[in-house]
């Protein structure tokens, strides 16, 4: 999994803290024309990554007619397992937010737990590996109504794995990718966004739908298509709460690297397994949160969920559940911006999560 995926909302909350947020898909009554650059720092805890930190900067402009604020970011983070991210997510609007251009470019050095493909691998199983890849991640969207829009997604990666245990699974040479590869596709994608509040919505949907490939003709070393679905739906309860669903689906044909297979864990899928700790050709995924405020600024959320990976359609599904507490710290009251500490529980599994934004 690539692992700013942990991350992203990082930079991305902060950005509208100190800039101005994002109200759902309509344009401000008085838009704020001013550009924009700040200087922010970061510090974060998982378990995949221990403690980590840095900084980097964010640069904001206005574009007439456009339903939020374009972003540019540049951020660099080291953490306790020697772990280095460079990345520079961007979102940009043109033709008055008729055109959405949006994605990240990165480099990556960075320490995984691998803990084996499908559901046969002993649940203690763990191996070690280091990996060094530039990505680029781009989307090209047209919006065609106020909550949808659809258009082409291109990815690019060049997987070195410069480290590995001797006597794990990846030396064996029988996984594809075990010794990485290049990895460049294109695909479609659809999204239906009309929540009220991108960061901490009380209602509405988010939906988001992607065909994606990769093969000699994208000029990738593997040959494999992937289907993808992912929706969330959020309703207030009260005044103070406000109950959350996500579904998700993978499904893959073809032979791709082990890691781009589809994954359960980490901050955002399971919380309370490790990032990647069940990874496989297909994946089902249900989550649910409540979320309310308590006093003031503070909030706390109870989840819940449920996720499956499997490799043929006949296969057996084996449910991994997850459930766990939470504490939310409000940064902006107007924006809505989170402080999040979530401590998860898996079968034989735990761990804590300090980040921003929520996970769904």
């Amino acid at each position: 999994m690539h692992p700013s995926a942990k991350l992203r909302f990082l930079f991305i909350c902060l950005l509208h803290c100190w800039m101005g947020g994002y109200s759902g898909i309509h344009a401000q009554a008085v838009p704020d024309t001013t550009v924009r650059i700040i200087g922010l720092p970061v510090v974060f805890y998982t378990p995949d990554t221990r403690l980590g930190f840095g900084g980097g900067g964010v640069l904001t402009y206005y574009s007439k007619g456009a339903p939020q604020r374009s972003s540019v970011t540049f951020s660099l983070a080291f953490t306790q397992r020697k772990q280095v991210l460079v990345w520079f997510p961007y979102q940009i609007y043109l033709d008055r937010g008729k055109y959405i251009f949006y994605g990240e470019v990165g480099w990556y050095d960075y320490l995984y737990q691998f803990f084996g493909i499908g559901n046969g691998i002993a649940d203690d199983y763990l191996e070690k590996y280091t990996a060094r890849f530039p990505l680029v991640k781009a989307n090209f969207l047209r919006a065609y109504n106020k909550t949808q829009a659809a258009g082409l997604r291109i990815q690019y990666n060049d997987y070195h794995i410069t480290r590995y245990e001797d006597n794990g699974l990846l030396p064996e040479g029988n996984i594809t990718g075990w010794d990485g590869g290049r990895s460049s596709g294109a695909g479609l994608v659809w999204w239906l966004d009309s929540r009220d509040d991108r960061f901490y919505p009380n209602t509405g949907w988010f939906v988001e739908t992607s065909l994606y490939n990769e093969s000699q003709l994208t000029a990738s070393d593997f040959r494999f298509s992937r289907v993808q679905a992912e929706g969330s739906t959020y309703r207030r309860l009260n005044d103070k709460a406000v109950l959350a669903l996500q579904a998700a689906a993978t499904f893959t044909v073809g032979d791709a690297p082990f890691f781009n297979l589809a994954q359960l864990g980490g901050p955002k899928r399971l919380r309370g397994y490790f990032d990647g700790k069940y990874r496989d050709r297909h994946l089902i995924l249900f989550q649910a949160e409540l979320r309310r405020m308590l006093y003031k600024r503070l909030g706390g959320v109870v989840f819940a969920g449920a996720g499956s990976v499997f490799g043929t359609p006949e296969e057996s599904l084996v449910w991994r559940p997850n459930a766990g507490l939470g504490l939310r710290f409000q940064f902006s009251k107007k924006q809505k911006l989170n402080l999040r500490l979530d401590y998860g529980f898996g079968v034989r599994s735990q761990g804590f999560y300090l980040t921003f934004g929520e996970a769904f």
